[in-house]
């Protein structure tokens, strides 16, 4: 078995994170939530019309009815 031995002084001193770093580091935390929260708002409201379009197409009589040929349904 190998075993390393690492020396205080091979080390050095490990340096703080400076102020401006930091706070780089929560800008682009709080940024990158935001935008995960815009796109989950997005994909909320694209379901929710997804699901309107559906409901409408399956249960309104103002569609056209199933055994009428057509090329596409709206």
């Amino acid at each position: 078995m190998i075993t390393a031995v690492l020396s205080s002084a091979l080390v050095g001193r490990v340096q703080a994170p400076s102020k401006l770093s930091q706070v780089a580091t929560r800008l682009m935390s709080a940024l990158v939530e935001s935008r995960a929260r815009s796109a989950a708002r997005e994909l909320r409201r694209h379901e929710a019309f997804v699901s309107d379009l559906s409901r409408r197409q399956d249960h309104s009589s103002l569609f056209l009815g199933q055994s009428e040929l057509l090329p596409v349904k709206i």
